[in-house]
């Protein structure tokens, strides 16, 4: 077997080729260029575990090619799942997700993904492991020590990096549901007034009554000019048909158009100038993970999709 240091080398050289991977494929399947992975750099450390586990899981079967391959299907399959579930629960995103795949396990995994790791086992242990070897070959101690000093730093630099974007995301992601939920309560709120004082004047506000919804859901640009719309509508409801109330209406509504542009700015503070480099990291991870996915804040994470791509 291996050295820790040999085994360090190993590490970062299938992590950079499963990145040169990914970043092939996702890039025929999105048709343009994707810098793939949770990482910046040309990285993607989930490879470089994956066939360290691989290796010393199917070493007891050198002689025996399928129960070596199964062998290291298993255990990656399995360091797969825990990474992914891992992940999940602490960013609240799915960086792959398999869900819409045939015989998946919670998303994490699935039959496919598996095959590929029993393809990926062979691959490694009867062709690429023969060069990687030659490679090690060629360095002394010093100069491995030095190798991997350089290479793992620079890799913990990026993780670090893109641990804290991935965590800013997960923030971003729940200021975002808790702002809609903010203005979806609001929504409710408008709906209810606006039925109130169009039963009062009759039917004659019915259409008002009914724009209400679709104008207040509507999250972007003008939604500020939309609710002050409704405000100054009401406004004129309620002196008319409504004088008694029609105040108190009017003051909870304003109040009520405060928290709404908190609840906006909120909503779009992730693309705020002051914001600019982080702001580059989360559009990163988003950009690099097409498929990225969200149980928890879907709709959010989706608002996000939508404006990393303007």
């Amino acid at each position: 077997m291996y050295s820790f240091k040999e085994w360090v080398f190993i590490f970062c050289i299938y992590s950079v080729i499963g990145y040169i991977w990914e970043t092939i494929y996702c890039s025929i399947v999105e048709r343009r260029l994707v810098n793939r992975g949770f990482m910046k750099g040309p990285f993607l450390p989930i490879y470089g575990s994956g066939v360290c586990v691989m290796i010393v899981a199917s070493a007891p079967f050198k002689d025996h090619i399928v129960l070596g391959c199964l062998s290291g299907m298993i255990c990656a399959t399995v360091l797969e799942y825990i990474t992914g579930d891992l992940m999940d629960h602490l960013f609240k995103v799915r960086y792959w997700d398999y869900s819409q795949e045939k015989f998946n396990l919670n998303g994490h995994i699935c039959l496919g993904a598996s095959l590929a790791w029993f393809a990926a086992t062979f691959v490694v242990n009867r062709i690429l492991q023969k060069p990687v070897n030659a490679i090690l070959d060629l360095f002394s101690d010093r100069y491995l020590t030095i190798t991997d000093a350089v290479v793992m730093g620079i890799a913990f630099i990026d993780f670090c990096i893109s641990f804290k974007a991935a965590m800013d995301l997960r923030t971003i992601l729940v200021k975002i549901d808790a702002a809609k939920h903010e203005m979806k309560l609001m929504q409710k709120r408008l709906d209810v007034i606006v039925a109130l004082l169009s039963e009062s004047a009759g039917n004659k506000y019915e259409a008002f009554t009914g724009s209400v919804s679709e104008k207040i859901g509507d999250f972007g640009e003008g939604v500020k000019n939309r609710i002050e719309y409704v405000v100054d509508n009401v406004k004129e409801l309620g002196d008319k048909i409504m004088p008694d109330s029609g105040k108190k209406i009017i003051d909870e509504l304003s109040g009520m158009k405060d928290k709404y542009a908190l609840a906006i700015k909120n909503y779009t503070s992730f693309i705020h100038p002051s914001q600019k480099i982080k702001n580059f990291f989360i559009r990163n991870i988003i950009r690099s993970n097409p498929t990225i996915t969200s149980d928890e804040y879907s709709e959010a994470l989706e608002e996000l999709k939508k404006q990393s791509k303007k």
